[in-house]
């Protein structure tokens, strides 16, 4: 097929214009091989823009296009559609980065200018090799597996639920709710919390289309975004449920550091040493005191436990710390609460407003470190180094210890089921942390709230949220799915079934054929990385659309 090429310059406003010599540019690409025109336009992203487009590879017979404009990250799908609607494959497309790689960080205009030519003629190298790769659709199945029967997976459930769309949520533990069932309270607003959790977990069991799986673990999910097959053990149950779904979302949880690893503060060891846990549920039952049946003067609150063995702020500690101090307040008013601090976690204004209105009479805030707790007669001794670096020491009744955030225990498991990896702390990582924090490495695989790191219930349910949104908006009843179509490919002629590409494949496209003995993309789960092609020994891995002709007629180019 004779190749025509149409190359189209964007002036981008004065964004490209005023940094390079664009007529200079028009000129030095305008007798290459191939090319059929060449032109600029002022704005070519605008309605005007892709009018004008349209118009130029329809009255050209142009089949090949060059962009020269700006990133692809924002325009390359703008400019695809354009291909499409007038009636060229759209990957027979390719878009010169002349903003931000050229004239938004080059001084000079005649070196932009040198450089603009350069990425213009790698793109038309690159481009002549280009071949017309097409839309592939899937069947995909709406329904939605949650992991986890807390505030963020009951909020989800509630939230994708349909009559077109079922939801299987599976909990570990015998009851549903998870840690807030414990509070009697949530910060900053101070509302009780059991009666909206209590409402969330009437309206799913009056809603047909979720079904709660309790005392159940997850032991399968196989298959790829919008065909997931899953199998459920329930306890005492020899047979597993299976059903399947189009997405999974990990809803988790967390736990508290374990403070056997923190004997200095005597939990444990010494009498009326209470965790956060064992703090909010005493003060759920209703009264606060000592284990010989007294209230408790004078109560020590220890923040930031565990926090130097873990290696991280667990954000929210200090917050229901105040909370803390709030409880204490209202049911013994004339109580002392001295906090031990490393560093205050206040984020917000909200948050900085709770804090202003706790702290006051018979409240101190200590930043300290090294704190150590012992029993000194009838009374619990902090030992303490102030932030003068003085040594010093404290007599209270009770001490209340804020321990780390901590992944569950089986976490490894279930990312290993899930195919998603672990970040930072052990928690289930994110793809992104700022532009897809609820997403992973595993199209179709979600995480939310604590499961992804340290978070407070506000933020959880905002997860949650977000996350049954891109849900909502991927898994659309009825309607197919598009998957990726620049996808790798192993030639099985030269295939050496080293199995090096399964080892590097985020994915888990790759599969290998014993029959053949060799290696095997599946397509509908491949997002076209290119770990493998860049691992491959024998040369056997490929991509489409980055094929090793067009990357290197694109580099012999842009070196010249």
């Amino acid at each position: 097929m004779e190749r025509k090429i149409g190359v189209y310059v964007c002036e981008c406003g004065p964004n490209i214009a005023e940094k390079v010599d664009i007529d200079k540019v028009v000129g030095a690409v305008s007798s290459l091989d191939g090319v059929v025109v060449v032109e600029k336009y002022k704005l070519l992203c605008s309605a005007d823009g892709k009018k004008f487009l349209e118009e130029e590879i329809k009255k050209h017979g142009i089949t090949h296009l060059v962009i020269a404009a700006c990133s692809p990250k924002q325009h390359e799908k703008t400019f695809m559609e354009v291909c499409e609607n007038a009636g060229i494959n759209p990957y027979l497309y390719q878009l010169a980065n002349i903003r931000e790689q050229c004239a938004w960080i080059t001084e000079d205009k005649d070196e932009a200018t040198k450089k603009a030519i350069r990425l213009i003629k790698a793109a038309i190298g690159r481009v002549k090799y280009h071949s017309s790769l097409e839309k592939k659709e899937i069947e995909c199945n709406p329904a939605v597996l949650i992991i986890g029967g807390g505030v963020a997976g009951i909020n989800a459930s509630l939230e994708l639920a349909s009559p077109d769309r079922k939801i299987y949520l599976v909990e570990k533990t015998s009851s549903l709710g998870g840690m807030i069932t414990n509070f009697e309270k949530t910060y900053p607003s101070m509302q009780p919390s059991s009666h909206i959790l209590k409402q969330k977990i009437l309206d799913m069991d009056k809603n047909e289309n979720i079904q709660v799986f309790i005392d159940s673990n997850v032991e399968e999910i196989i298959g790829f975004f919008g065909n997931f097959e899953i199998k459920v053990k329930k306890k005492e149950v020899d047979e597993p449920a299976e059903f399947e779904v189009g997405a999974v979302m990990l809803a988790t949880g967390s736990n508290f550091f374990d403070l056997k690893k923190t004997p200095q503060y005597g939990y444990e060891k010494f009498d009326n040493i209470f965790t956060a846990l064992e703090f909010e549920k005493m003060n759920l039952s209703g009264e606060i005191s000592l284990k010989n049946g007294k209230t408790p003067r004078s109560v020590a609150i220890i923040h930031c436990v565990g926090r130097d063995e873990k290696g991280y702020c667990s954000e929210i500690c200090c917050m229901y710390s105040l909370k803390f101090i709030r409880y204490l307040k209202d049911k013994i008013p004339d109580a002392q609460v001295s906090n031990f601090y490393s560093d205050l976690c206040i984020p917000g204004k909200s948050y900085q407003k709770f804090y202003e209105q706790t702290k006051g009479k018979n409240v101190d805030f200590i930043r300290s470190t090294n704190v150590e707790v012992t029993k000194k007669e009838n009374k619990l001794s902090i030992k303490y180094i102030d932030e003068n670096g003085n040594k010093n020491s404290l007599l209270v009744d009770m001490v209340i210890l804020a321990p780390a955030i901590e992944p569950t225990s089986d976490v490894s498991e279930l990312a290993e089921i899930a195919g998603i990896s672990q970040g930072d702390g052990g928690f289930f990582a994110e793809e992104h942390e700022k532009l897809n924090p609820v997403s992973t490495s595993t199209d179709g695989v979600y995480i939310v709230g604590c499961a992804q790191g340290p978070k407070n219930i506000s933020d959880t349910i905002v997860q949650s949220g977000a996350a049954a949104g891109k849900i909502l908006a991927s898994l659309i009843p009825g309607k197919k799915m598009e998957i990726e179509v620049k996808t790798s490919h192993i030639s099985e002629s030269f295939c050496i079934g080293c199995k090096v590409c399964i080892s590097v494949c985020s994915y888990g496209a790759i599969t290998f054929d014993e029959a053949k003995k060799i290696s095997v993309v599946n397509e509908v789960i491949c997002r076209g990385c290119g770990n493998c092609v860049a691992a491959c020994p024998s040369g056997a891995a490929t991509s489409k659309h980055f094929t090793f002709k067009q990357i290197h007629q694109e580099l012999l180019e842009a070196v010249k």
